[in-house]
Formats: structure tokens, sequence, C-alpha cells
């Protein structure tokens, strides 16, 4: 019989040794192996292998007795005081909730066992997302909203899905990880440039339809009533013309609620081009799937590493055209699963999309 012995450090502290590292003891100790060998070999102590030869001689039950070990710093009371602070006060750090249990009822613990014993209860810490500001009445009309189009599936289909986008040269939103050593942290490589106005940027407004992609207009400066119009006055009824046989009326144009949009000059635009335009909620960039190519464009160009604006336009062209009509279709499928979120949500902020 042989047996592959692993070399591992000693164990130090007072740490627990589970009942199957003992039985592998056991088992070596009958098979002649010298205690010292066996504590080096499998990384614990030499008393513990004295230990454990002792109860082989005296018949005795390998398992730890009850009440062993290190005993906890907090009752279960005071855990229960830690997960009623952690949920008051959920973006405080584990020093601060430590500082305000020893203010409630004088016990103190340190940041460390807090931590601890809230992550025992299976409360990690997260990243905090950026999401648009909802007050009440945005809630009320998102819900509004989502019980009337709850029962759509190929509906959505039919609208046609707009939205504005900004890119800038140098500054990406997306996060980047940097692999390195505690000692390396003053290295170049920890930094990504950004400087004030991203190093120029580009203005984009683009349309798609489930299966469709429409197209893209480059545009600059402000935007008021007439200039939006200026903006979509040839590329909307031409994708319209495209996207949708003469013979279907009852596809919609999706825009936000920004001023240029809701303008009277828009409007009577819109309306003197036939072009129905849909009731969208304010504050609802979640549930217009078109977002998720902006995000799609963004972590391409983190990839592409633009230098000027020339770059940036032509990168961003080559982007969009590469957009196949199956992510369309994929992202206009989406809206479902969206619309009961927003339900489930009643009309709050859900984490997805």
């Amino acid at each position: 019989i042989f047996f592959l012995l692993t070399i591992q450090a000693p164990v130090t502290g007072r740490a627990k040794v589970p009942l199957n590292k003992k039985i592998e003891i056991k088992a070596l100790l009958e098979f002649g192996i010298t205690q010292r060998r066996i504590a080096t070999d499998l990384g614990v102590s030499k008393k513990c292998v004295y230990n454990v030869s002792k109860k082989l001689k005296k018949n005795l039950p390998l398992s730890n007795a009850p009440g062993q070990c290190r005993k906890k710093a907090s009752t279960p009371i005071d855990d229960r005081n830690f997960l009623r602070l952690c949920k008051k006060y959920r973006t405080e750090s584990s020093r601060i909730l430590s500082s305000e249990l020893m203010l409630s009822n004088g016990k103190h613990f340190s940041a460390r066992t807090v931590r601890r014993r809230l992550l025992d209860m299976g409360y990690k810490s997260y990243q905090a997302k950026k999401k648009p500001l909802r007050t009440p009445g945005h809630k009320k009309q998102r819900l509004l909203f989502a019980r009337e189009h709850q029962y759509w599936s190929q509906e959505w289909n039919n609208i046609i899905w707009s939205d504005e986008a900004h890119f800038e040269v140098l500054n990406r939103k997306n996060r980047t990880f940097v692999r390195r050593l505690r000692s390396e942290s003053d290295q170049p490589f920890n930094f990504i440039p950004k400087v004030q106005g991203g190093g120029g940027s580009i203005s984009v407004w683009g349309c798609m339809a489930g299966g469709a992609r429409g197209p893209l207009v480059i545009y600059s400066g402000k935007v008021n009533g007439p200039a939006y119009v200026k903006i979509i006055e040839e590329a909307l009824p031409s994708f319209i013309e495209n996207a949708f046989d003469s013979s279907n009326k009852n596809w919609m144009f999706m825009q936000d609620n920004a001023p240029p949009h809701r303008s009277k000059y828009t409007m009577e635009w819109l309306q003197d081009k036939g072009i129905k335009v849909m009731k969208w909620p304010a504050s609802s960039p979640d549930l217009n799937p078109i977002e998720n190519l902006w995000d799609h464009i963004d972590k391409k160009l983190t990839q592409m590493k633009p230098t000027n604006i020339t770059q940036l336009e032509q990168m961003i062209q080559t982007i969009w055209s590469g957009i196949t009509c199956l992510q369309c279709k994929t992202l206009v499928d989406s809206m479902p699963r969206r619309i009961n979120l927003c339900n489930n949500c009643l009309g709050g902020t859900f984490s997805k999309y």
C-alpha cells in the first residue's frame, strides 16, 4: 500500500483539525510512519499526531469533543445586533458598524469580527450600481407602463427603438482590472489616462427594430427641436420604409422624454410624417434595449483604443456596421423579461439591464 503525502507548511495557531485529516493520520500511524514525519507531511502539529496516537491506544473516537476550539467573541444576541445595524446602515464599513454597536450596548468588537459574522450570515460587500434617480412619480409611470404591456410578446418587434449616445476618445465607462503585486501600485500599468473632456467626443443617434439594425447618424453641437429633426429627417423615414412592409400599420416609434424629443416642433414634424410615437415612461433607460448596443460599442472601443476623434468616428461606424440583425432580435426579445422585472419592483430600480 502506498500513500501520496503532500508536503505543506505546518498549521499555526489554534485551528481545528478536521475529522478526515485525523483519519488520514490514523492510517499513516497504522502503516508505521513516524509521528514527526506525519506532522511534517500533513501540515499538522506534532501534538495533534500524538493525541491521535493516544486516542487509538485507548480506543477513543477521533472526533472532536464538543466545546473545543476558541470560543466566539460574540453571542447570538450580538450577531443579531450586527445584522440589525447592517440592514440599517447598508453602505457603512465594518469599522463604523463596530463603533455603532459600542455606542448602543457598550460592547467592543473589532471590525474584523463584525465582517466575519456578517459573512457567516451571507452578507458580502458588492459594488453599488449607479442608476437614474427615480421619484415616486417616475415609479408610478413605470409601473403603469409595465402593467399595460405585460402581455406583449411579438408586439415588441413592431417598435422602432431609438436613442442618442456620447462617446469620448479616452474616457471609457468600463472597469479595467490590473494584476499586480502590492509593491507595484505606482507602476505606469496601473493607470488609465483620463483628461478633461475625454480628449474629444462624438455624439451619435441610432435606431433599431426586432431583427433590423437602423442607420447611425453622427452629429455635433447642442440639440434642440429643429436640430433633432434635422438629425432624423432622412434616416428615420427611410428605415421605416425598409424595415416594415406597407401592409404593416402596427409599428410605433420609441424615443425618450428629452426636451428636444418632446418639443412642439418635433411633435408636429412626426405628426406630419405620420410617425406614431410610443408613450414612454420617464427615467427608463433600462427598458430601452438599444442601450445595450451602446454598451457593446463602448466595450469594443476599450479594446480598439482610439487616439483621436477621426479614429473614434471610424471605429464607431465599423462596430455599428458589424451589429447583426440577430443581436437586435435578441435584445428586443428581452423586453418581456424587463417588463416582468419592472412589475416585480413596482416600477423601481432593478439590477439587470
